[in-house]
């Protein structure tokens, strides 16, 4: 995909050293399901794949999950799937998110992980400080906000035009189980 496409779709590319910082920050564990929603070319499904128990990697554009399980075939523990991220089904069983969406879809995406139906438990969302600011003063009901790693366009391949940061999300009681 050109540059400007994209850009159209706010899909901006961690460059690798910021992707191994943002898993590191995240701290996640070997037992755990994390999500990473939009994984794109794999910035940050090659550092989990390292660090969770299982990884499940989604992407909507058929070419990108096609590179992306392909480079992935030696990961057992790292399933890639073609899908959107906005209608997908989410796993019954607790998981964490670790994800750096395309812009166009934070909001939207952030709504349905804190949904009461949903079994997230915690989601380091790499997304504009604009929005990151906006949840910091109004957190998702039955969550709490805060900034982690302040993320520089310069991290970015192509670069988005203002700084980013990573919002944390933690669910504040256990979910609800899905009956």
């Amino acid at each position: 995909m050109s540059g400007s496409g994209q850009r159209r779709w706010g899909w901006h590319q961690l460059r690798s050293g910021w992707a191994d910082r943002v898993v590191a920050a995240a701290q996640v564990r070997g037992h755990e399901l994390v999500l990473d929603l939009g994984a794109g070319s794999g910035a940050l499904t090659r550092p989990l794949a390292g660090a969770a128990g299982r990884v499940l990697a989604v992407e909507l554009h058929p070419s990108r999950s096609r590179a992306l399980r392909a480079a992935m075939a030696d990961h057992d523990a790292v399933s890639v799937r073609d899908g959107d991220v906005l209608t997908m089904p989410l796993p019954a069983r607790r998981f964490r998110v670790v994800a750096n969406p395309p812009y166009t879809i934070g909001a939207q995406l952030v709504r349905r992980l804190t949904a009461r139906s949903s079994a997230m438990v915690r989601a380091d969302l790499v997304l504009p400080r604009w929005m990151v600011r906006r949840y910091l003063s109004n957190p998702p009901r039955g969550f709490t906000a805060a900034a982690g790693l302040h993320v520089p366009a310069s991290a970015f391949r192509p670069a988005p035009r203002s700084d980013s940061a990573v919002l944390v999300l933690r669910r504040t009681r256990p979910p609800r189980r899905r009956r």
